[in-house]
């Protein structure tokens, strides 16, 4: 009602002015923001005519920073942490890094020109580094800082990111920052603190919605804010077990696991009895074999992006070479080094036993998920392999 009363008396005052478009148009980016993003964009700039009688909102020679502050500055952050690497992801607006540097986004459009984000990637690296700052070691939420370590830049991108879920109604395109820290220096760290104050100088209402990854496990998320701008996260004794390298963890999990696969115990068991009448070398070469090719199937599975129907197959697969294998050596009786059934059957119970551990395995990042498997099929062979023995 304020902004509907104030065009009228502008429009009052100003008869010279033409009509009330006019006016309208000059009170514009003061009603931006009372109209706020859902209703349409807030104006990038004042107009280029304004009537001499309105006082200009933004001084001649002054900043980005000075200009009109939109509505609905809002970004999205995870901090990934991993043994011995720790990596920001930061997705904002094109908008908000606009009001606080100066040569980007110059017009306050939200929309970038062409070069502008090349021309502008070493500020907007800068000023987030400088504005969201990670802390190996503290302990006080309100003081993350304190008898802590300040985690050093190792490296950074500057991407174009997609728009959000409602396009028609965005104020700004997005960036995507990504930040590289380096900790190989530090001795191990069980807490990590945040302190956040992104975009505060020029929109006091900014908020950013975070979470913590920590060694694939979800830490927690938070809101920063004006009155939040830190908080501390400790790692979970589950966390700190995962700081072992993934070979050594997974091959403890396949040993564990062993025992359990009852299909695969009494396979080995049928690939020594079928060898009876010959030597105990031989059935160990099969069981060897079959153990090795376990391990291929682990690695194999994952690149062969298996439908459901493969999945189903695996399934099913060793429980019939389990009858197979059972009959054939009933009904022959004749004891003979099996090459091709174990190498069969352990292609398809290692391809079962990686769709089993997929959803563990989505926690370990990309460049080690081969050691992942490898682990696995090391520690299910080596307990397969004893037990033959």
């Amino acid at each position: 009602m304020m902004a509907l009363a104030g065009l009228l008396l502008l429009v009052a005052a100003n008869p010279g002015a033409g009509t009330a478009a006019a006016a309208a148009a000059a009170l514009a980016p003061s009603l931006g923001p009372l109209l706020g993003p859902s209703l349409g964009p807030a104006p990038a700039a004042m107009p280029a005519a304004v009537p001499a009688s309105i006082p200009a909102a933004i001084p001649a020679g002054s900043s980005a920073a000075a200009a009109p502050r939109h509505v609905g500055s809002y970004s999205l952050s995870e901090v990934h942490i991993r043994r011995d690497a720790v990596q920001l992801q930061l997705r904002c607006q094109v908008l908000s890094l606009g009001e606080v540097i100066e040569p980007f986004d110059p017009d306050l459009d939200g929309e970038m020109e062409e070069g502008e984000l090349e021309s502008n990637k070493d500020r907007i690296v800068a000023y987030v580094a400088d504005h969201y700052r990670l802390f190996a070691g503290g302990r006080d939420a309100e003081a993350p800082e304190a008898n802590a370590t300040s985690l050093e830049l190792l490296s950074a991108t500057v991407t174009e990111a997609p728009m959000a879920l409602d396009p028609l109604n965005e104020i700004s395109e997005w960036l995507d920052v990504v930040i590289d820290y380096s900790v190989a220096d530090l001795d191990g760290f069980e807490s990590l603190g945040i302190r956040m104050d992104l975009f505060y100088d020029t929109s006091p209402q900014h908020r950013d919605s975070a979470a913590v990854v920590w060694n694939g496990l979800e830490l927690g998320a938070w809101q920063f804010a004006q009155g939040s701008e830190s908080q501390v996260f400790a790692a979970t004794d589950e966390i700190i077990e995962r700081n072992v390298r993934p070979l050594k963890r997974y091959a403890k999990t396949g040993w564990e696991r062993a025992p359990q696969l009852l299909d695969g115990v009494l396979l080995t068991l049928l690939f020594v009895l079928a060898a009876r009448s010959r030597s105990r070398a031989s059935g160990l070469i099969s069981v060897g074999i079959f153990v090795g090719l376990i391990g291929v199937g682990l690695i194999a599975a994952p690149m062969a992006n298996l439908l459901p129907d493969h999945v189903r197959f695996l399934e099913i697969a060793v429980p019939l070479a389990l009858a197979y294998v059972g009959l054939d050596d009933l009904l022959h009786g004749r004891g003979r080094t099996r090459i091709l059934e174990p190498a069969v059957f352990g292609l398809a119970l290692g391809g079962r036993e990686a769709t089993r551990l997929a959803p563990e395995l989505v926690r370990e990042a990309e460049a080690t998920l081969r050691e992942s498997l490898v682990g696995t099929g090391l520690g299910l062979g080596a307990a397969l392999f004893l037990f033959a023995i």
